[in-house]
């Protein structure tokens, strides 16, 4: 029996030696901390979204805390957040004592539905954050314009989307703010790590002094804000600058593979792929579908079933606004978001990662057809 991981990093040979090579480097130098390799990371990481500043962390949450700590929000605003993403996209609202207002999904794309965001908007709604889910860009134009029609902070949670591009432009770009998670199983990985990408030079510093215990130096410099020590290392950082190297190839590779997907998924008839807007490239964080309507077994069963042939298989996310902590928090007063409520029943994420060859894709596909039909 195969068995086909849900993920898994992808380094060369070239990649680990010259990894190894980095890593002795910044041992040497005995300077562990986040320093000249971070800088670096945080310059070209830049470059390759196309904005002003990058300021690297230790997480995506940490990236989404410090961008709402930088920007000011806190205690009686709103921020609208997806229900259908991780939890910390939330939880970063909570972090600064504000309150998530969920937003449910569109039906095709499984990325927030503009004309949800828009009946959610209050007098204390401060911020919106969209989330580019499985690395497929939301419908940027429309949200841009809506922010600014109704003069709302955009803020882009990345973490799916190295590599993304909505009509030719990088996700990362379009908000105020974009943050990017380098977690393992990301299209790019420090093993751990985050960054803030922006064109704002006022929030990138006041970030760097966030994410320092709140001090703009090392040393005993004054503490000119309540901190956190939200610091990536240099050691993470090698691994990054390795990694950032080879995301368009890897965004590529992926894409290639959700191709193979979309066209032996067809035959089936039972599976619902997530739809990505023509003109836009989805990086394919994960390859994210939903059973069909009628289909004969749950999308549970079915996980458990291609988990026994060896096929791992994941639920994304379930509903954050379903979740116990936030039912606790807020009852009943967040009410029904039906898209999202079915996406998170019967929507799973197949495997994908790089050098994923074609008799495993196969192999996904006809074990799906098995317990399908």
């Amino acid at each position: 029996m195969r068995r086909i991981p849900f993920a898994r990093p992808c380094f060369s040979d070239e990649d680990l030696d010259e990894i190894g090579r980095g890593i002795r480097e910044v041992l040497g130098s005995a300077w562990l901390t986040s320093g000249p390799t971070v800088e670096k990371l945080e310059e070209n990481f830049a470059k390759f979204v196309g904005t002003s500043y990058a300021v690297a962390l230790n997480s995506c949450t940490a990236a989404l805390h410090a961008t709402l700590l930088g920007l000011g929000i806190g205690s009686g605003d709103e921020v609208i957040v997806p229900s259908n993403t991780f939890v910390a996209t939330a939880n970063a609202a909570l972090y600064v004592g504000a309150r998530p207002v969920f937003a449910d999904s569109d039906p095709a794309t499984f990325n927030i539905a503009t004309d949800s965001v828009q009946a959610k908007i209050s007098r204390k709604t401060r911020a919106i954050i969209v989330v580019h889910l499985g690395g497929n860009p939301c419908d940027m134009k429309e949200l841009t314009e809506l922010a600014r029609d109704h003069q709302i902070i955009l803020i882009e949670d990345c973490a799916h989307a190295h590599g993304a591009k909505y009509k030719n432009s990088s996700c990362g770009t379009f908000g105020v703010a974009g943050a990017f998670s380098f977690y393992p199983t990301k299209i790019m990985t420090t093993a751990e790590g985050g960054m803030v990408t922006t064109n704002d030079k006022n929030l990138a510093d006041k970030i760097r002094v966030v994410r320092n215990i709140g001090r703009a130096g090392y040393g005993p410099l004054e503490i000119t804000e309540l901190g956190y020590n939200f610091r990536l290392s240099d050691i993470h950082a090698v691994i990054g600058l390795a990694q950032l190297k080879h995301v368009n190839s890897y965004v590529g590779e992926r894409n290639r593979i959700a191709g193979m997907y979309n066209e032996l998924l067809a035959k089936t008839g039972k599976i619902k792929p997530q739809l990505v807007r023509a003109g836009n490239q989805c990086s394919y964080y994960a390859y994210i579908c939903m059973l069909a309507d009628g289909a004969s077994i749950s999308r549970d069963a079915l996980i458990e079933k291609l988990r026994e042939k060896g096929v791992m298989c994941s639920v994304l996310y379930h509903p954050v606004h379903l979740q116990p902590l936030y039912r606790r928090l807020f009852g009943s007063k967040v009410g029904t978001l039906p898209v999202a409520e079915e996406i998170g029943r019967r929507s799973l994420a197949l495997p994908i990662y790089n050098r994923m060859d074609a008799d495993d894709i196969r192999y996904v596909v006809d074990s799906l057809s098995i317990f399908l039909e």
